[in-house]
């Protein structure tokens, strides 16, 4: 102790009882106790500042001897594990002061001394000498204690074999945190970044987060409670190292007793492949229910662009579209973490005129671009962006065959759907443009004619060619006037007078209408409650039931019933229409409602129309927010056929 009463650990350490030597990293000698020297029979001079190695060279005489390799190869170990090294019992031979070496056997132990920032400043390496145990088995001496400890070192070498072949990770720690063992697993996941580190270091140095992406707070994390006393069990932790794949393990932490100098042991079970998999088919059906809508909302792609990345754990996102016109992409959507300024512009174009899957890894970071639909003509990419250069080829595969597949539906349907109602909006247009053209001649057409049927200048020839020019005009002139008001029915052009309708009261009176028109060939039938109530245009809807029991007056076989059905199912009115005769030929069925369309049967039966009727309909029914749908043939009953309208209920 000095003057002022501080403690010299220098003297303090020297004058150790044990045999102690203290390396540097580079295995140069810095220090040592006064017991080493003993058992060495060398001086501190000799020794400080020299190469271990060198210090302690192999005997020339006894070049079986393996003990220099064996304590390069512990050493080495702790250098690059960070974990105290317990070697067997080994012979090294010591140089006599006299020249020529001394047979010794030695029992040595490695262990790494880490500073303030837990790094690795020196390595202890301390000695017994046990010569006299080893000369006392070889004269017969103290066999017990010798059995006994080759027992132990046994064991030690069985169980440290048994840890090594676990797929998951067993790290031992001391009372602070620090690792002292680990097995071959622990040291594939954390090389060397734990050495020396105390508990509240290991989230920082392993990157660990929660599963919402959080990093794990020190004071709470897992190893920290187990130093408590309070074993923590299966805790999932993410490691997102820079530059490595991001990785996913279930975290244990056990305290332990009565095995000191362990205080603690951790195990990392790795289930990355179970729960990228996992996450990758939760995210394809939250991408299908989004895109499967029948009217997917605003921003659908960039919530699909959040579940993306969630997936798999990319760090960014985005969808590019080819555009109709320039037939060059543009970025439809994008997500991102905060921070992230990585974009390659370059990839989606390669990927498009690639026309397959191209993962583009960099230094430090990858990125996947897939053209959807996959095809000879994809209508978009999708690019997803990593902090690593290493991804799982099964990882990107899940993407491209589920997400990706997904996506390509959805740019398939889209499409489809623009195009029809662009060609729904053309015709319609058309229809308006050639109904108004052709009205103003057809209206001139039918005043001449009148006219000319009122000349008493005619003859009888020419008053009838007059007559059926008059009946030729006014049909033309009907079918133009339908024509337009089909067109402004289906553009919304054509505003309806809403009040409160009682289907009921107006089935009852269209089957009025209908019975007198059938007379004795059909009946007619009505069954409805005493009232169904729906909010829409009394005649507009009068024009639909009406078309519909003239449709089913048209194909009634004679001598049947055509009924009438109004009810309610939970919140809709339906006015269901039946009549049994020819059945609807199953490829008729998806063109009923086309404009225009007439089956063949009434074509060559003659019967007069011009396929606008159940058009018209179904545009009426439509713009009151309701359905009207034919029964599917083949599963009607008897040659049943049936037309239902579903209307929201008042």
């Amino acid at each position: 102790m000095s003057a002022d009463g501080a403690v010299d650990y220098r003297l303090l350490f020297r004058g150790a009882p044990a045999a102690l030597l203290v390396l540097d990293p580079d295995l140069c000698i810095v220090e040592v106790t006064e017991s080493y020297l003993a058992a060495t029979r060398r001086s501190r001079e000799e020794l400080l500042g020299r190469l271990v190695f060198a210090a302690f060279p192999d005997n020339p005489d006894d070049p079986a001897g393996d003990g220099p390799a064996r304590l390069r190869a512990s050493l080495e170990r702790v250098l690059r594990e960070h974990v105290t090294d317990v070697m067997d019992i080994q012979k090294y031979d010591i140089p006599q002061p006299g020249g020529g070496f001394e047979t010794r056997h030695w029992a040595p132990v490695n262990a790494p001394i880490f500073g303030p920032d837990g790094e690795l400043r020196h390595v202890v390496h301390r000695v017994e000498d046990v010569t006299a145990f080893v000369e006392a088995r070889q004269t017969g001496q103290d066999q017990a204690q010798i059995f006994a400890r080759e027992q132990l070192q046994k064991q030690n070498q069985t169980l440290r074999a048994i840890a090594d072949i676990l797929d998951i990770a067993v790290i031992g720690c001391d009372g602070t945190g620090r690792p002292l063992l680990y097995n071959q697993a622990a040291r594939d996941v954390v090389g060397d970044r734990l050495g020396g580190a105390p508990a509240e270091e290991w989230p920082r140095r392993l990157h660990l987060h929660d599963q919402d992406g959080r990093p794990l707070d020190p004071a709470y994390q897992p190893l920290v409670r187990a130093l408590r006393g309070e074993p923590v069990g299966d805790v999932e932790v993410v490691t997102r190292i820079p530059g490595e794949p991001r990785r996913i393990f279930r975290l244990s932490a056990r305290p332990l007793t009565g095995q000191p100098p362990l205080a603690a042991v951790v195990t990392l079970r790795d289930v990355t492949v179970r729960r990228t998999s996992a996450r990758v088919q939760q995210g394809e059906l939250e991408v299908t229910h989004l895109v499967a809508q029948p009217h997917p909302p605003d921003g659908v792609l960039d919530e699909v662009m959040r579940i993306v990345a969630a997936s798999v754990g990319w760090v960014a996102t985005s969808f590019w579209t080819v555009d109709d016109v320039t037939r060059q992409l543009r970025r439809e959507a994008w997500w991102s973490e905060p921070g992230f300024t990585g974009c390659d512009r370059d990839l989606p174009h390669r990927a498009l005129c690639a026309a397959e899957p191209i993962w583009a890894p960099a230094e430090d970071a990858g990125a996947l671009a897939i053209p959807v639909p996959a095809g000879r003509n994809p209508l978009g990419v999708l690019v997803c962006y990593a902090d690593t250069a290493e991804i799982s080829e099964g990882a990107r595969a899940a993407v491209v065959t589920g997400i990706g597949a997904r996506l390509g539906e959805f740019l398939e349907r889209r499409r489809a759907e623009r195009l029809a109602a662009e060609l729904d909006r053309t015709r319609d247009e058309y229809i308006a443009l050639v109904g108004h053209e052709l009205r103003t001649p057809l209206t001139s057409i039918q005043s001449y004619a009148d006219l000319l049927s009122e000349d008493p200048a005619l003859d009888g020839e020419q008053r009838e060619a007059v007559a059926v020019m008059r009946r030729n005009a006014t049909t033309l002139h009907g079918i133009v006037m339908r024509l337009l008001d089909v067109a402004g029915l289906r553009t919304g052009r054509i505003d309806l007078l809403r009040d409160a309708v009682d289907l009921t009261a107006l089935a009852a009176a269209a089957a009025d209408q209908a019975r007198a028109r059938a007379g004795d060939r059909v009946a007619v039938e009505v069954t409805a409650p005493a009232a169904v109530t729906v909010e829409g245009d009394p005649a507009r809807l009068r024009e639909v039931v009406d078309e519909l029991l003239a449709n089913a007056l048209t194909w009634a076989a004679e001598a049947t019933t055509v009924t009438l059905d109004v009810h309610e199912e939970g919140s809709a009115a339906v006015l269901a229409v039946t009549d049994t005769g020819a059945e609807i030929k199953a490829h008729e069925h998806e063109h009923l409602f086309d404009l225009f369309f007439r089956g063949e049967a009434a074509r060559h039966s003659g019967i007069p129309g011009n396929g606008l009727g159940l058009t018209a309909a179904r545009a009426i029914v439509e713009q009151h927010g309701g359905t009207l749908m034919a029964g599917v043939p083949g599963r009607s009953r008897d040659g049943a056929t049936t037309f239902t309208v579903r209307l929201p209920a008042h």
